[in-house]
């Protein structure tokens, strides 16, 4: 009987962390999130490295649409949840997923290698490729997508990074169309990846 009670303090304990990691999520994202609009000009050249140890370049967001997610591996709440929001909806896209490329690109490039980004997104829908590179040319690469990004709670290496949470969607020409958000409704969402498809 105490054992039980014990394990769910700790349970109790756990989830209550967990929602106010979420809150504090949610309020910092809204300070970070940028106004998107279809007539803004967004992304530069760049020539970076992808989670395979391959170049990468601009020209992959052209020929096929496209999302990108800006976040880090070690990114405790939203990214990780982002990413398995985007790995459900692949899902439900069925063979249709295969029209659309999805990019994690790290804000933490210091930390994520190519290696390691490759590891850490085996967790999910093997369709979404990490980017990762020069801090210098990643910090360009979010601005220039509006992505706003800052290191909190520096401790050495225990740091984490407010940013922007929302994944960009753009046609095949690799022009800005939509924004999606883990938060938002799931069959939303669904229709609005498949409209672009």
């Amino acid at each position: 009987m105490k054992i039980n009670s014990t394990r769910a303090l700790i349970i109790l304990s756990l989830s209550i962390l967990i929602v106010i990691g979420l809150l504090l999520s949610n309020i910092i994202n809204k300070n970070v999130q940028t106004e998107y609009s279809s007539t803004t000009k967004l992304g530069i050249p760049f020539e970076l490295t992808d989670s395979n140890g391959n170049k990468i370049t601009e020209k992959a967001f052209i020929g096929s649409p496209t999302a990108l997610f800006f976040g880090f591996a070690y990114c405790p709440d939203v990214c990780p949840l982002t990413l398995h929001r985007i790995s459900l909806l692949m899902e439900k896209l069925g063979n249709k997923q295969n029209k659309l490329n999805v990019y994690f690109i790290t804000l933490d490039p210091e930390r994520d290698t190519w290696k390691f980004l490759n590891e850490y997104l085996t967790t999910f829908n093997d369709r979404i490729v990490g980017i990762t590179g020069e801090s210098k040319k990643i910090k360009a690469l979010a601005k220039s997508w509006g992505i706003h990004s800052k290191k909190v709670s520096s401790e050495g290496e225990n740091y984490l990074i407010d940013h922007t949470g929302l994944i960009i969607l753009l046609d095949k020409n690799g022009n800005f169309l939509n924004t999606i958000d883990y938060k938002d409704d799931f069959e939303l969402s669904l229709k609005v990846i498949k409209s672009i498809l």
